[in-house]
């Protein structure tokens, strides 16, 4: 049979365990020269996938323990103490970049030995686990390129010291150069054009849990590198682009990707009752995609991130990171809406402000994600003194079968409702505000653009052009967002029945009730020039109801084209050209009215949060921080945010080391 691949990197890679710089690319002793059978390449992609395994824990802590979010105890290792005062040393724990060489070095020795042109029915054997491959790498890259700010960039196998020594003279490059090769290696893939996930269907076990979504989804991994260079570069291209991948993935037939429903909310008017489904977001199931674990040590990579957020036996019980006082501030500052429509009559209440009124305490106040996933309680220990009474659970690191000793078997990388954040972010900057914020107060859809989005940007959306729905490879525009009837359809609690069958759901109503009715989350309508744009809207309501009276009172063009001639040029194209006139005047005025009101800024701002309540505790924050300081050009953001960690009435002095625009931690030498 054909080598399949004549060279492979055995999945020990000792070698690359760092000692050096040197040593971080040095290539691994046990390289042989083999021949394999077709079935083999699987075994060198779960190979990779296990190298994945060693990154997993740092990836979290890494976005995590620097940022705003979380905060140190007297518990907390020196090691996640460094990260979170932002004074990291070259020894720390969590600074393995030769972890996630190792993971590159898998990834270039299987593409350089791929036999790619294999073809079967037509079609090319292993296109699906080359794309897989080439996107574990570019998500490894971008994750380097965000620790260390500049990094080695080598897409060639390393397979003697001599070319480890080359190597490591290279020069590093920073975010935009490995973003503008990376994008450049999966962008010219003619399989993006198709119709499918482009991903391989293989189930995988490791212990004792079985996996399907481990890979990364070729559009999901384009639209975070061009989102990324757009942060650096400012380019509204590489935001559009961003957005046209972003779409193309939640919307491709057969594949969508609504955002889902399962919230955590007030079930009545007297604020008395809270439901919530809003924890199965993070189990195994609605995770897009993830970094499987071995459950016990023994068995191969673990995880310790369970016994980081939450009491477990292995810390006595005392967690070492707790949720900050600004997440639980920001968290306390919403305004939590409930919509009730019953017998004709529409009620728009908020839920109390203050614990004596809110029987669930102050975690209940406003929105609700926290107090959803969050837990203390108090358990008296009179055999172990060195148990901490108070117990911390987070439910995004959940106990398996409520035993603490088993380790988490999953890392999440992507879930949905973040990704439609980070949709909105590119957007947003792309010069669509409105659309951004429809993706957080209403869920995006057909009908919602239409009905909540400015002239000025559906013209711009309308010249988007995607390869999603209607079918396979045919270019639409993002303006449209599902054929299927019984997808993307959004929340009408103003129907007969109060309620409607829907899957989208805009991004804050997962915490914040019903957010499409919240008076106190609204767009700014505070400018001058609003009035200028809503007068013309009235002349044109008025000219439209004029053409519609002349319209009915039209001669017939055959049996009197003399009385036809007249009508046309004298009462139908006066007021049809008038009409014309000023409904071409409306985008430019709703573009001004809305950059006198900054509108992206104030979406901006609310993604942020947003994305915060969402996201938090799963390793994306200090990132966000990082492109909205790039966004703004603003080296002292990140440091701004991170003072606020306890609060607004202390100062987080640790948070000053990020000043200058000082975010990279040191690429370990040694």
């Amino acid at each position: 049979m054909k080598n399949i691949i004549k060279k492979i990197c055995l999945f020990g890679l000792s070698a690359l365990m760092l000692v050096s710089c040197e040593d971080m690319f040095t290539a691994d002793n046990e390289l042989v020269t083999t021949d394999l059978t077709p079935q083999d390449t699987l075994y060198q992609v779960m190979g990779i996938v296990k190298r994945m395994q060693k990154i997993a824990t740092s990836t979290v802590l890494l976005g995590e323990a620097r940022a705003d979010l979380v905060d140190i105890n007297k518990h907390t290792p020196s090691d996640i103490r460094e990260l979170a005062e932002n004074n990291v040393s070259e020894t720390n724990a969590y600074n393995n970049p030769a972890d996630y060489y190792a993971v590159i070095n898998n990834c270039n020795i299987y593409l350089a030995y791929v036999d790619s042109l294999l073809k079967t029915h037509g079609e090319y054997y292993y296109e699906k686990e080359i794309m897989a491959v080439k996107t574990f790498r570019a998500w490894t890259y971008l994750e380097l390129a965000k620790i260390y700010g500049q990094v080695p960039l080598i897409t060639k196998p390393i397979e003697s010291s001599d070319v480890a020594e080359e190597l490591v003279k290279q020069t590093k490059v920073g975010l935009d150069v490995i973003c503008d090769t990376l994008i450049k290696d999966l962008e010219g893939y003619a399989y993006m054009n198709l119709n499918d996930e482009l991903l391989p269907s293989y189930n995988a076990k490791f212990h004792d849990q079985s996996y399907s979504n481990f890979f990364i989804p070729a559009r999901v991994m384009l639209a975070e590198l061009y989102l990324w260079r757009g942060s650096k570069t400012g380019s509204k291209s590489d935001f559009i682009n961003a957005v046209r991948m972003y779409h193309d993935y939640f919307t491709f037939s057969n594949e969508e990707r609504p955002t889902g429903i399962n919230d955590v909310t007030f079930q009545n008017v007297k604020f008395t009752t809270i439901v919530s489904a809003y924890a199965n977001n993070f189990s195994y199931d609605e995770q897009l995609t993830v970094i499987p674990m071995d459950t016990i040590g023994f068995y191969g990579n673990t995880t310790d991130l369970r016994s980081v957020f939450c009491s477990a036996y292995k810390n006595d019980y005392y967690a070492q990171l707790n949720p900050s006082k600004f997440i639980k501030e920001l968290s306390q500052s919403q305004k939590h809406c409930y919509y009730r429509y019953l017998d004709g009559v529409a009620d728009t209440l908020y839920a109390p402000t203050d614990t004596i009124k809110n029987p669930f305490g102050a975690l209940a106040i406003g929105d609700l994600r926290l107090y959803s996933i969050y837990d203390v309680s108090v358990v008296k220990d009179i055999y172990h003194s060195n148990y901490s009474e108070q117990r911390q659970y987070i439910d995004k690191y959940e106990m398996v079968d409520g035993r603490d000793d088993i380790r988490l078997y999953f890392v999440p990388l992507f879930r949905v409702p973040v990704l439609y954040l980070h949709m909105a972010e590119a957007l947003n900057h792309a010069g669509f505000p409105e659309t951004a914020f429809v993706v957080l107060k209403y869920g995006i859809s057909n009908k919602n653009l239409n009905k909540y989005v400015g002239e000025d940007e559906l013209e711009g959306l309308s010249k988007i052009l995607t390869y999603g729905l209607p079918s396979t490879a045919t270019q639409t525009t993002f303006l449209y967002w599902g054929s299927d009837p019984d997808l993307f359809l959004t929340r009408d609690l103003n129907s007969a029945t109060g309620s409607s069958s829907y899957d989208m759901i805009g991004i804050h109503s997962l915490g914040s009730g019903h957010s499409e009715y919240n008076a106190y989350y609204e767009l700014p309508r505070t400018s001058a020039a609003w009035a200028e744009y809503d007068a013309v809207k009235d002349t044109i309501a008025v000219l439209t109801d004029s053409l519609v009276k002349i319209d009915a009172a039209m001669p017939d063009s055959e049996t009197d084209p003399e009385a036809y001639s007249n009508w046309f040029n004298n009462e139908y194209a006066p007021v049809a050209d008038a009409l014309s006139a000023f409904e071409s005047q409306l985008p430019a005025l709703c573009a001004a009215a809305k950059a006198s009101d900054n509108y992206e800024q104030f979406v901006a701002d609310k993604i942020l949060d947003e994305e915060a309540l969402e996201g938090m505790f799963e390793g994306h924050r200090f990132y966000d921080l990082m492109r909205y300081a790039m966004y703004y050009n603003k080296p002292d953001f990140i440091a701004e945010q991170v003072a606020k960690r306890r609060g607004a009435t202390e100062t987080y002095a640790p948070a000053n080391n990020l000043r200058g625009g000082n975010w990279y931690i040191p690429l370990r030498s040694r």
